[in-house]
C-alpha cells in the first residue's frame, strides 16, 4: 500500500489547476456515455446518490441533496463556475463514525481500461480531513476496492480546484472485479471533511503512464 500511495502521489505536482485531458468519450446526439461519465458539471449521469453511516449504510436520495440516516454526511449543490454546477459533501465532526457517499446504477465493464485509464475527480477541498479518506469502486458487496487519498489532498491548497486522477490499476483487493462495477465512485471517512466535486469521469492515462502496474 505504501508503494501504491507513492506512485499516486507523484502525479500531483502538475495538477495545480483543473486540466481536462482526453476523456473516454462516446457522443451520440450530444449525450454523454454513462459508462465513462458519472458526474458532469455537478449533474448525475445515469447514477443515483447513496449516503451511508451506521444507522443505514444505503440511503438513496432523490436528486443531489440529502443526508445520511444518522446525520454523519450530507450532500448539497454548490458552485464551481456557475450556480449549482458542483456538489458539496460535508462530514459532521461531532460523529466519530464512518460516513460514505456512492454513485450507483447499472453494472458496467471497465476491465479493458484497467491499465489505460484513471478515475478522475475534479474537486476542491473546503475543510481538510482529520481522518483517512478513501475513494472506492464497488462491484457488489463484498466486491470492492479502495485507495486512500489523504497524502495527496492534504498537499493541495484549501479552497482551490484541482483534478485528482486515480489509475484503475491502483484499485486492488481479493474481492475485486472491474468487469461488474455498479458503483464507479464512492468516498468515505470517519472524521470531519468537506469537499466539493464538479466532475467524475474516466480519463485516458497520459502516454507512458502505467499507473500502479507492477506495484505490489
Amino acid at each position: 500500500m505504501h508503494n501504491l500511495l507513492t506512485k499516486l502521489f507523484k502525479v500531483l505536482p502538475s495538477l495545480a489547476c483543473i486540466c481536462f485531458v482526453s476523456p473516454l468519450t462516446s457522443h451520440a446526439q450530444n449525450t454523454l456515455n454513462p459508462n465513462y461519465f458519472y458526474l458532469v458539471k455537478g449533474e448525475l449521469i445515469g447514477r443515483s446518490i447513496s449516503l451511508g453511516d451506521p444507522s443505514n449504510w444505503s440511503t438513496m436520495i432523490q436528486g443531489r441533496e440529502g443526508e445520511s440516516a444518522g446525520g454523519k454526511i450530507k450532500v448539497a449543490p454548490t458552485d464551481f463556475k456557475a450556480s449549482g454546477d458542483a456538489i458539496q459533501l460535508t462530514w459532521a465532526a461531532r460523529k466519530k463514525v464512518q460516513g460514505n457517499l456512492g454513485l450507483y446504477g447499472n453494472a458496467i465493464d471497465l476491465s479493458k481500461f484497467k491499465d489505460t485509464a484513471s478515475l478522475t475527480i475534479d474537486m476542491r477541498v473546503d475543510v481538510k480531513p482529520d481522518k483517512d479518506v478513501k475513494i472506492g469502486l464497488d462491484c457488489g458487496y463484498p466486491c470492492r476496492a479502495d485507495v486512500s487519498i489523504n497524502r495527496m489532498i492534504k498537499k493541495m491548497p484549501k479552497g482551490e480546484w484541482f483534478s485528482l486522477p486515480l489509475p484503475l490499476n491502483c484499485f486492488k483487493s481479493d474481492n475485486f472485479d472491474l468487469s461488474k462495477i455498479n458503483g464507479p465512485f464512492s468516498i468515505a471517512t470517519e472524521g470531519k471533511f468537506t469537499v466539493s466535486i464538479t466532475n467524475i469521469r474516466l480519463e485516458k492515462l497520459p502516454e507512458g503512464d502505467k499507473g500502479c502496474a507492477g506495484q505490489p
